[in-house]
């Protein structure tokens, strides 16, 4: 992997925590990009409201590179502005790594899909909607079954149910083979495409959840 592979670019989204502090995550966005180590981000804001930051707090930065992983840096909070626009300036103090992310956990769990994709018919693009099911759910990817034949890197819009929560994931079908059920003649692994970090969040908790209960039962 490059180094310029895992590196940040402005309009990056990013997440930023308090360091040792509990469920204080926040979303953010690299605005610019002033040097190798320091960057200029957009401040946290929750319900409208601004989550003022101090100068010299060391914060965690984690984002997530599709097809790379999840990385993270500590960074300290060097300047901010609170007018207009809510910006910080953060510089970078120490090296950007991987984490092992567990995002990548698969939970074998059938659940609900909606699959909405376009096809070319005659000359024009329609819309095709399908109900789907999972076969299993990671906070990258899932797989599900299907009766239309996709090809690998089609593109569809899924949406399905999380703790009552409804998630909208961009998809691309990374594999497509048959499927040895009766309901669906396919089946499909499908990657997440820009997925937002609060939905891959919802996800990872949820996996998290079931596995607890799992365990409980003595099952896993």
């Amino acid at each position: 992997m490059t180094k310029e592979s895992f590196q940040l670019k402005i309009g990056d989204k990013i997440e930023i925590f308090r360091i040792n502090a509990k469920n204080n995550k926040h979303s953010s966005q690299i605005l610019d990009i002033l040097n190798e180590k320091e960057y200029i981000i957009s401040g946290p804001i929750r319900r409208s409201t601004i989550i003022h930051v101090n100068l010299n707090t060391i914060l965690g930065i984690s984002y997530f590179k599709e097809g790379k992983g999840k990385f993270s840096f500590k960074a300290l909070v060097t300047g901010k502005s609170e007018k207009g626009i809510y910006k910080l300036k953060i510089e970078r103090l120490d090296d950007i790594v991987k984490i092992q992310e567990r995002d990548f956990f698969r939970l074998s769990q059938s659940l609900k899909v909606e699959k909405k994709f376009k096809v070319k018919d005659k000359k024009e693009d329609i819309v095709l909607e399908e109900i789907c099911r999972t076969s299993d759910i990671s906070g990258g990817g899932v797989k599900i079954f299907s009766n239309y034949k996709h090809q690998e890197n089609d593109q569809f819009m899924l949406t399905f149910n999380i703790d009552n929560r409804e998630i909208n994931i961009l998809g691309e079908a990374v594999r497509v083979s048959e499927s040895n059920r009766n309901d669906y003649s396919y089946e499909i692994g499908v990657k997440f495409l820009n997925i937002d970090n609060s939905e891959r969040d919802t996800i990872i908790r949820y996996i998290f959840e079931q596995q607890r209960e799992l365990r409980k039962k003595g099952l896993i």
